[in-house]
């Protein structure tokens, strides 16, 4: 009786055990990433069918719209709680969530294979899924509440803090150096508009260190958003110059300049920064959860 006591103790406790040394995570099944089971899911549509899938599988679908393909592992795993925390926020202690309550699209198989091209997806698809795989339930917390985990492609050479950009500071979301990011081929982005088209064009306003906030076109004021959009700019930090015929618009950065930097990411763990240390460079005063 005693043995075969064990022997049923050892078969519950065998997938337990399999599942902790594999995700740190009780209740997520850790052989592939379709079979992640979180209990979270998102709703969606595809191909004319309504479908529900775990979170994990999900993060599969988008995250190869947020990287190039090509960068560190760590980054993927980085990006993965990122996004995941921002799904986690989104659902607000629910255990579902719709995808156009999220914002975010689900990219199938044959869209991330022509994204990133049949020459790459093989080995692209294998360190996204181990990414999700090894951060399975893994997100940001500040103050045991999720965090608006905001990232951007490239900085000024530093990330901008949500206090100068918006006037109201957020604990997570301050300045911190990124200084490789000046070493980006989409560090600089030049815009051109003709003088036929707009006669006059000027920025009124801009923060401290150079994000604009009002810009002048033929009269009309328009704030930096409106303008970085009008004109199709990379960032909201930019300089106008009057060439005679046109208006150059010289841009720095890429993105909105918030939270992570990618390109800063990628050299931190080129270097050999992990994604928790990452994470915490930029997120300042945030914990990591396995919950």
């Amino acid at each position: 009786m005693t043995m075969a006591f064990a022997m049923v103790i050892l078969a519950v406790m065998i997938p337990y055990l399999g599942t902790m040394a594999l995700t740190g995570t009780v209740g997520i099944r850790a052989a592939t990433v379709e079979e992640l089971d979180t209990g979270k899911t998102v709703s969606l549509e595809l191909d004319g069918q309504y479908v529900v899938m775990d979170v994990e599988a999900y993060l599969a679908g988008i995250l190869p719209a947020r990287l190039d393909g090509s960068e560190d592992l760590e980054v993927w795993k980085a990006m993965a709680v990122i996004e995941r925390t921002n799904i986690y926020k989104k659902m607000n202690g629910r255990g579902n969530v719709d995808e156009s309550d999220l914002g975010t699209y689900y990219l199938q198989e044959e869209e991330i294979c022509e994204q990133w091209g049949e020459r790459h997806y093989k080995a692209y698809m294998e360190t996204m899924e181990e990414a999700i795989m090894a951060t399975a339930g893994m997100t940001l917390l500040y103050d045991g509440e999720y965090i608006d985990a905001l990232y951007h492609k490239v900085s000024i050479g530093s990330t901008v803090s949500a206090e100068e950009l918006f006037g109201e500071p957020v604990p997570y979301l301050i300045s911190v150096v990124s200084g490789h990011d000046v070493e980006s081929k989409d560090y600089m982005n030049i815009v051109t508009v003709s003088k036929e088209t707009v006669q006059s064009l000027s920025v009124l306003e801009q923060t401290e260190h150079g994000y604009v906030k009002k810009v002048s076109c033929d009269g009309e004021e328009l704030t930096g958003e409106e303008a970085q959009e009008r004109f199709q700019l990379s960032s909201l930090h930019f300089y106008i110059e009057d060439m005679g015929e046109e208006y150059r618009i010289v841009c720095l950065g890429t993105g909105h300049g918030l939270g992570l930097s990618v390109y800063g990411a990628n050299v931190m763990a080129l270097e050999g920064k992990t994604f928790d240390e990452i994470l915490a460079y930029y997120y300042v005063g945030t914990q990591l959860s396995e919950k």
